[in-house]
């Protein structure tokens, strides 16, 4: 048991060992541009360990792709937990995902390349496994909350709060100065956010 639990810890480090590097380069050149020998060579690793935990190097991109959208995603609910009003949860959720695209390999990667490398359904499913899952659990708060109309579809208006913050990420990507884009951005988003909200009129005091 020991020599098989051995076995397994190298193999998961190799694992890692290949997704960092791969991302590292996929970042850095571009998917077309980085082939398996390079990956094996800079991860210092055999093409047969390559090949053990990877069918190809599109398998190896989806790979990384899912491991920068779960990390993704974590920011994402890590921002919402620092308030407890529903409003300022999406909110934060949505400026994470904004934020996050100050970081020029996540922005290349999940913003810019990934419908073109994987095709629009592939892109749609990892969205919807990933943010579109996030926005919707926050969106249903606001619903609880009495905050969001009631005929309004969840799901359909998560994916529409999607497309604004991909539209905006990929401002804030291809921006000369991608941290004033990023400024600029929030302004429309919370417009957004701010339409999707149901406010509630002031109580009036009735007359004696």
């Amino acid at each position: 048991m020991p020599v098989k639990r051995e076995r397994a810890a190298q193999a998961e480090t190799t694992r890692q060992t290949l997704l960092q590097t791969a991302r590292r380069l996929f970042a850095q050149q571009g998917y077309a541009e980085v082939s398996t020998d390079e990956v094996v060579r800079r991860a210092k690793v055999t093409k047969g360990a390559l090949y053990h935990h990877f069918a190809n190097k599109l398998e190896l991109y989806v790979a990384v792709i899912e491991d920068m959208e779960r990390e993704l995603v974590a920011a994402m609910e890590a921002a919402a937990r620092k308030d407890t009003e529903p409003e300022a949860r999406l909110r934060g959720v949505c400026l994470a995902y904004l934020d996050a695209c100050l970081d020029s390999s996540l922005a290349r990667l999940l913003v810019l390349e990934v419908p073109v490398v994987l095709g629009w359904k592939a892109w749609c499913d990892l969205a919807h496994k990933y943010e579109v899952g996030v926005l919707e659990r926050h969106l249903s708060e606001l619903a609880r909350a009495g905050r969001v109309r009631d005929d309004e579809p969840l799901q359909a208006l998560a994916h529409v709060l999607l497309g604004a913050l991909n539209t905006a990420a990929r401002v804030i990507a291809t921006a000369p100065d991608p941290a004033n884009a990023r400024v600029r951005v929030e302004g429309t988003i919370d417009r957004l956010l701010q339409g999707l909200v149901v406010r509630t009129a002031p109580r009036t005091k009735k007359a004696m």
